[in-house]
């Protein structure tokens, strides 16, 4: 999508993996739209998030099956990601300042899914592939199963990964794939690095088990404490992307999500200590914020999108922990929104934000922009088509680097 003297001008492009070149070749096993006989693996399916890193765009996923494109034209070029691991984050930590991306997986033996290692390292893209050069390990007290971590986060002196997992479930159910035999475990273990020493310390958050789908926005107090704000979601949140129950009028979100935390990570000890985030829970996920504040104590603000009988946008305070502003229309269906920082910023909500939303009523799909300061509409751009379901962009404001979400 480009913006430009007030007009807007999109290019479409699909990803080249063997899946899409030759679908009816495809193995496919473990994903949920198996099982399905052919001749060859088709592992790439990187649809997660956008990442620009040294010039170059990817195209992540919690696999270290990545993609990359070329970030103008999106044709899809060579790539190669070398960890020794079968996991990566589809949302790498990146430091804004110093331009580090840090990822988090599993590294004991290579291709064995059960251990109880954990890594830190950094991407170090080189000649159209993707390195990880391991900085910090860290011994589990226990086997995991497929350890991942979908999206991290970094301060100046930390990074911080929740260690989630899987575990097997009972297989008379009606799910396919991986998701059939297994689900994600809730558990209460983190690793936290400090990135002066590259060491790192197994925590726990005892009486919070949970999945972290997204820390909103992690940074440090003046005593040196990491604040970190979670997404946290249960074990059966995956089994929401079925088609059965996509096609239910509305989910049980309590099924889906616990309430969302505030959590706490001291400079000393093992335990790290949470809290429900509103007074009252409020369901919500894909959160964003204007991507000048990234690791700041200083930002008030971040923004997502909730459960309700139509998914509204809303901005929540973040000194008050409380609800700031709300926008819904009948019919209008949200997905995640992406914070355009003003030229000349005055304040940290001086920008607008970017979503795509489906208008239910007219079966069509528009960019929408909005005031992150009020949400009030400022424009929308129909596409004439629609748009199944979109998270997660970059912003590339021009002159200025670009931003990936979140």
């Amino acid at each position: 999508l480009s913006f430009k003297d007030g007009r807007l001008s999109y290019m479409m492009r699909a990803y080249e993996s063997n899946a899409q070149q030759d679908y009816s070749s495809c193995l496919i096993i473990g994903t949920g739209t198996g099982p399905k006989l052919g001749v060859k693996p088709c592992l790439a399916n990187p649809v997660v998030n956008l990442l620009p890193i040294e010039g170059q765009l990817w195209l992540t996923i919690d696999t270290r099956f990545w993609g990359r494109i070329d970030p103008v034209t999106l044709e899809t070029l060579p790539n190669r990601v070398r960890v020794s691991s079968t996991v990566l984050n589809a949302h790498p930590a990146c430091d804004p300042a110093t331009g580090e991306c840090f990822v988090q997986y599993n590294c004991g033996f290579i291709g064995t899914p059960v251990t109880k290692e954990a890594c830190i390292a950094l991407l170090r893209p080189e000649e159209g592939n993707m390195n990880t050069e391991e900085v910090s390990r860290a011994h589990m007290p226990r086997y995991k199963l497929i350890q991942h971590s979908h999206s991290p986060c970094v301060t100046q002196h930390y990074v911080v990964s929740k260690l989630d997992s899987f575990e097997p479930r009972n297989p008379l159910n009606n799910n396919s794939g991986l998701l059939q035999f297994l689900h994600q475990n809730e558990d209460d273990l983190w690793m936290v690095m400090d990135r002066r020493t590259n060491k790192s310390r197994i925590m726990q958050s005892t009486g919070f088990s949970f999945v972290n789908n997204h820390f909103v926005n992690c940074f440090e107090t003046e005593e040196g404490e990491v604040v970190i704000d979670s997404v946290a979601t249960t074990g059966a949140y995956l089994d929401n992307y079925f088609v059965r129950e996509l096609d239910k009028p509305s989910p049980r979100w309590h099924d889906l999500f616990h309430p969302a935390l505030r959590c706490r990570a001291p400079p000393n000890g093992e335990a790290i200590h949470c809290e429900p985030y509103f007074k009252e829970p409020i369901y919500f996920d894909y959160p964003t914020f204007n991507p000048l504040y990234k690791m700041r104590r200083d930002s008030r603000f971040f923004y997502a999108i909730a459960a309700a009988p139509r998914p509204p946008g809303g901005s929540v305070d973040a000194t008050t922990r409380s609800v700031a502003a709300r926008w819904s229309a009948e019919g209008i269906y949200l997905t995640e929104a992406d914070f355009v920082p003003a030229a000349q910023p005055a304040e940290e909500d001086d920008g607008h934000l970017v979503s795509i939303w489906y208008n239910a009523t007219a079966d069509e799909s528009s960019v929408a922009v909005f005031n992150a300061r009020t949400l009030a509409l400022v424009d929308n751009y129909p596409l004439g088509l629609v748009v199944a379901f979109h998270a997660h962009g970059v912003i590339c404001a021009e002159g200025s680097r670009c931003y990936t979400n979140p």
